[in-house]
């Protein structure tokens, strides 16, 4: 059973209030002189399973009057070595063509999938084609052992379960800081990268309220099997600054 102790910040430590403004996705592009086409991607949530249920949004201006799209594994694709063009005509062939699409945004979700998949969408105008494409990681987390988690931010050190799935080279805590809070990262050489880059911690300040990390920067120790951490520590109002957990691995 994790220890988690919780010590109350007298004083928010670069402490600057903030807004942010951002534009809404998933938009259509609206009615653009040239055809366009964009594809939005969106964490999967509700009844989907963010690990291996793909959550896509196409959209596409008045321009454009047929759209395709096509879900492979990325292995797959590279295999085919088409160019563009040709692996354009390949999707409008073998893909799945929306029914309504001048102007309109739709949503597709494709489920289960294991591995690196891409997904690519060609609108049609004339005879012209604009392709898109995006990537997702369908993973296959398996527990690897039991790992060892050390937080400055907390002052405690605590063992956690680990999960690993070769897709990405992923790992996963599920219950991390608190339960339901988790932390995922990839390694890649010497190089972690949590994923998403901001995560809620499950820590509510007395006075702040809830508690995320971003992360700053974060580096793996081969020889050691140590992954360090740098988190800023933010609520709503500022951050408390730049913090260092590391984590063990099995």
């Amino acid at each position: 059973m994790k220890k988690y102790f919780e010590r109350l910040m007298v004083v928010l430590l670069a402490m600057n209030a903030f807004t942010a403004c951002t534009k809404e996705e998933g938009q259509a592009p609206g009615n653009d002189a040239e055809p366009k086409v964009t594809l939005y991607q969106y964490a999967a949530s509700g009844n989907l399973n963010p690990d291996n249920d793909m959550y896509v949004r196409i959209a596409a201006n008045n321009k454009v009057s047929e759209v395709y799209y096509l879900v492979e594994l990325a292995s797959d694709k590279q295999a085919r070595n088409m160019s563009e063009e040709a692996y354009a005509d390949y999707v409008i062939k073998n893909g799945t063509k929306l029914a309504d699409v001048a102007g309109k945004a739709n949503d597709v979700i494709v489920k289960d999938l294991h591995g690196v998949y891409e997904i690519t969408v060609v609108g049609v105008t004339g005879n012209k084609k604009l392709s898109v494409t995006d990537q997702f990681a369908g993973l296959n987390y398996k527990p690897i052992g039991k790992g060892h988690y050390t937080s400055e931010f907390f002052g405690d050190e605590w063992d956690v379960d680990v999960e690993w799935s070769d897709v990405d080279n992923r790992y996963r805590i599920i219950d991390n800081w608190y339960e339901g809070y988790g932390l995922v990262f990839n390694i890649k050489g010497s190089k972690a990268t949590c994923i998403p880059t901001t995560t809620k911690t499950g820590y509510s300040h007395p006075t702040y309220g809830m508690v995320s990390v971003t992360d700053t920067g974060s580096s793996y120790d081969e020889k050691t099997k140590v992954v360090t951490f740098g988190f800023k520590w933010t609520v709503s109002v500022g951050s408390f600054g730049v913090y260092y957990d590391t984590l063990t691995l099995p």
